[in-house]
C-alpha cells in the first residue's frame, strides 16, 4: 500500500501535519496561558501594596480580625477572583478570605514570593495554591510589620477559584471552538493542497520510471521527449541523463549488431576467399600425385606454377587479414615523422613499373615543389598508395592513365589518387571501403583481388585522423583524396 514514492511522501506529509498541529495547539494553549497570567500579574502588581497601605490590619499590636473580614467582604464583591492570605514570616497562613472548609494548606512557599520581590524576576511568577496541594498560580504580595515579630506578607491569589470556573466556560466557549475548527480546516486545506503538489512533483518521476521499464522490456525503443531540460531540477537533469544514456546503450547496441553482421559476413567472405585458392591448389596437387607418370616435363611444370599462384594469393589474403585486424585492434602504433612526400609516390611508382608495362600503363606525380613534406607515418601512407595503385590498375584499361597529384593547401596537403578506367556506380561507392566488397563480376576488371585493400586504406587514415573521400564518373574517371599535415 505504502510502496510508492508518492504514498510515502503523503504519510510523511500526514504525520508532519499532524505532530504540527499537536504543537501549535500545545503551544497556543500554554502560551495563551502564560500571556493571561503575566498581564494579570502586571495589571495587580499593586493590589497587596494599596491593602497593606490603605488597610489598619493591626490594632493594639493584635491582628484586628474585624477588619480583615471587612476587607476581605469587600473585595470578594468588588473582584471574586482574588483570594486573600495573610501570612507570618515562615510563609504559614494566619487568616484568609476563602471559606475555611475549602482552604487546604497550612502554609505556602517562601521562595516564590521572595523571588517576586526581586527585580530582576520574569513574569509571571506563581505561588503555591492554599486551596489545592498541587496546582500554582499566579499572586501579588507586599510584606507587614509585624511588632511582636519578623514581618509578615500579604499573599493575594490572582485566579481564584471563580476565575478558574470563568477559563473553563471559556474554553468552551463557541468562539474558540469555531477558532479551532478554522485551524483544523487550514490543516486539512495545506494538507490537500501538499498532496497536490507531492503529485504534480512525482509525476514526472512516475513517467521516467514508467518509461526506464519500458526500455528495459525493448531497449531498441530510445524513450524521446520534448520537454526535458537539462538546466533544470533534479528530475529534468535525471531525466536527461537517462535520455543521454539511453541513446549510448541503443547506439552500443546497433554497433554489436553490426559488429555481429561483420563479423559473420566476415567468416563468410574469408571461408569463400580461402575455400577458392584451397580447392584450386588441391587439385592441381591431387593430379600431380595421381597422374604423375602420364603428365608431361612441361605439364607438371604448368601446375605447380598455378600452385605457387594460390600459394600467394592464400599469403597475400592472410597477411591482410591480419594487418586489418591489428588496425582494428589499435595495436598498431604510429611512427609520426616529417618526410618528403613526392619521393614516397616516385619510389612507389618505381614498385609498379614491371605491372605498368605489362598492361602499358602510364602513372605521372603530379606537383608544384619537391620539398613537399608532410607529418605522418612513412610506412603506412606507403602502404595506402600501393593499394590505391593497386585498385586503380584492376580498373585501368591498357593504355590509360593514373595521376598522383600532391597539392598543399594551407596546413594540409592533399593526395589525389585519379584513374581513367571505367568508373564506379553510384550505388556502389558507399561500399566500397566495406571488408571484401568487390564490384560487379561481370565488368571487365580483375577479380584476383581480396576485398581488403580500400578497407585497410580507410583504417590507416582513420588512424591519422584525416578522412578518405571517392568521388567517380562511370566510364570516365575515379578519384580518392586524403589530406595529411604539412611538415617541415
Amino acid at each position: 500500500m505504502f510502496k510508492t514514492l508518492f504514498a510515502k511522501l503523503t504519510m510523511s506529509l500526514l504525520f508532519v501535519f499532524i505532530l504540527i498541529g499537536i504543537l501549535t495547539l500545545s503551544v497556543t494553549f500554554v502560551a495563551t496561558d502564560l500571556y493571561q497570567q503575566e498581564i494579570m500579574q502586571k495589571l495587580n502588581d499593586k493590589v497587596a501594596e494599596h491593602i497593606v497601605k490603605e488597610t489598619k490590619i493591626f490594632k493594639d499590636g493584635k491582628i484586628d480580625y474585624s477588619v480583615l473580614r471587612k476587607l476581605f467582604r469587600f473585595l470578594m464583591v468588588l473582584n471574586p477572583s482574588l483570594e486573600i492570605y495573610l501570612l507570618d514570616h515562615e510563609g504559614s497562613i494566619l487568616a484568609f478570605s476563602a471559606p475555611a472548609w475549602k482552604v487546604v494548606r497550612l502554609s505556602v512557599d517562601i521562595k516564590p514570593i521572595q523571588h517576586y520581590f526581586s527585580h530582576q524576576s520574569i513574569l509571571p511568577i506563581r505561588g503555591d495554591d492554599p486551596r489545592d496541594y498541587q496546582k500554582t498560580k499566579v499572586f501579588s504580595a507586599f510584606p507587614i510589620p509585624f511588632k511582636n515579630g519578623p514581618d509578615g506578607y500579604i499573599y493575594v491569589i490572582l485566579g481564584g477559584e471563580e476565575y478558574d470556573s470563568i477559563v473553563e466556560r471559556i474554553k468552551s466557549s463557541y468562539i474558540l471552538g469555531s477558532s479551532l475548527v478554522v485551524i483544523s480546516l487550514g490543516f486539512v486545506v495545506a494538507f490537500i493542497v501538499g498532496v497536490l503538489l507531492f503529485s504534480k512533483l512525482t509525476k514526472r518521476l512516475k513517467t521516467l520510471a514508467r518509461t526506464v521499464r519500458e526500455f528495459e522490456q525493448n531497449p531498441q525503443d530510445i524513450p524521446v521527449s520534448s520537454e526535458i531540460k537539462k538546466s533544470g531540477d533534479e528530475i529534468d537533469q535525471l531525466t536527461a541523463q537517462f535520455q543521454t544514456m539511453a541513446e549510448k546503450i541503443h547506439f552500443q547496441l546497433d554497433d554489436l549488431q553490426t559488429t555481429d553482421y561483420l563479423r559473420r559476413e566476415l567468416v563468410a567472405n574469408v571461408s569463400h576467399d580461402l575455400r577458392t585458392p584451397l580447392a584450386t591448389l588441391q587439385g592441381y596437387i591431387e593430379t600431380l600425385l595421381i597422374k604423375e607418370s602420364e603428365l608431361s616435363q612441361q605439364q607438371r611444370k604448368q601446375y605447380l606454377q598455378i600452385a605457387i599462384k594460390h600459394c600467394a594469393r592464400l599469403n597475400k589474403l592472410v597477411a591482410e587479414l591480419f594487418e586489418l585486424a591489428r588496425l582494428d585492434a589499435s595495436e598498431t602504433k604510429l611512427s609520426i615523422e616529417s618526410f618528403n612526400l613526392v619521393e614516397l609516390a616516385e619510389d612507389i611508382v618505381q614498385k609498379f613499373t614491371l605491372r605498368l608495362q605489362e598492361k602499358n600503363i602510364r602513372v605521372q606525380v603530379k606537383y608544384v615543389t619537391t620539398e613537399l613534406f608532410v607529418v605522418a607515418d612513412i610506412s603506412l601512407i606507403e602502404r595506402v598508395l600501393e593499394n590505391l595503385l593497386e585498385n586503380a590498375l584492376r580498373f585501368v584499361a591498357e593504355h590509360g592513365l593514373i595521376t598522383i597529384a600532391l597539392e598543399e593547401n594551407h596546413q594540409h596537403v592533399q593526395i589525389k589518387v585519379i584513374d581513367n578506367g571505367v568508373g564506379i556506380p553510384e550505388s556502389d561507392l558507399p561500399h566500397i571501403f566495406d571488408r571484401f566488397y568487390q564490384l560487379d563480376k561481370n565488368r571487365h576488371v580483375e577479380s584476383n583481388h581480396s576485398g581488403l585493400g580500400l578497407a585497410i586504406v580507410k583504417k590507416i587514415i582513420e588512424l591519422h585522423h584525416s578522412i578518405i573521400e571517392v568521388s567517380s564518373i562511370p566510364g570516365r574517371e575515379t578519384r580518392f583524396s586524403f589530406t595529411l599535415p604539412v611538415g617541415f
